[in-house]
């Protein structure tokens, strides 16, 4: 008879257990969304630093000119460093936590799908320039072709993870790649890293302000938790 009282005395009520539930749910969507910041400010510092130094080829003369080659090594180099964060970190985001085969496929394949697309952007715009498009008219079409992309990726990305922060962004993305081309070169790039570039910045600050608030309140909502259990578990006397 005792044992029943204990066991029912130990029994989480409905509170407590609707109170671990969410805990529960809070830590999980803060794991998820652990790489966020990252992402969006690792974007931020590329498009930043990217475009910017496209722009510096021919927008700063005749004061200053950045050499073609090294322009597009850097704006390369720094694309290819943005999407490998964004591919690793999407996948690592779900390790620790229980995953349907679905799930674990859908974020294989939309890691994937950024080069995918990459690459066929690119193949892309070499048929047309066989087909007769001028250089001016390229200068143009693979930023913009490349961001506009990368905004869809983005509003994808926020619907499978549930990130409003990376869809907001990625509408803003779109919408800079749509207007980038009537600034005409070279200004477009100065645009692209200042519209881009700093929205990705401010974006991914506000990311984590809001990470830290919930992890924050994962934290105060676990010690809660404990202290209620402690106070209301029988005394063994």
């Amino acid at each position: 008879m005792t044992t029943n009282d204990d066991d029912s005395s130990d029994a989480l009520t409905p509170a407590q257990m609707l109170g671990l539930l969410q805990d529960q749910q809070r830590s999980v969507q803060g794991q998820l969304g652990g790489f966020v910041p990252v992402i969006m400010l690792t974007w931020g510092i590329a498009w930043l630093l990217g475009f910017g130094a496209l722009w510096l080829i021919d927008g700063a003369r005749p004061g200053f000119a950045l050499p073609l080659g090294a322009a597009i090594a850097v704006f390369c180099v720094l694309l290819a460093v943005a999407i490998a964060v964004s591919t690793v970190l999407g996948i690592r985001s779900s390790h620790g936590i229980r995953s349907t085969r679905a799930a674990v496929f859908t974020g294989a394949v939309y890691g994937c799908t950024w080069w995918v697309g990459c690459l066929g952007i690119a193949a892309l715009g070499g048929g047309l320039v066989s087909a007769g498009m001028s250089p001016a008219v390229a200068n143009l079409f693979y930023p913009s072709a490349y961001v506009m992309f990368s905004g869809v990726m983005f509003i994808v990305a926020g619907a499978i993870w549930q990130a409003v922060p990376s869809v907001v962004l990625g509408g803003w993305t779109v919408l800079i790649a749509a207007v980038a081309p009537y600034f005409g070169y070279p200004t477009h790039y100065l645009f692209l890293a200042i519209a881009g570039g700093v929205g990705f910045l401010a974006l991914g600050a506000a990311s984590l302000v809001r990470l830290r608030s919930l992890r924050s309140r994962v934290v105060q909502a676990g010690a809660s938790g404990a202290s209620a259990g402690a106070s209301g578990a029988p005394s063994r006397g």
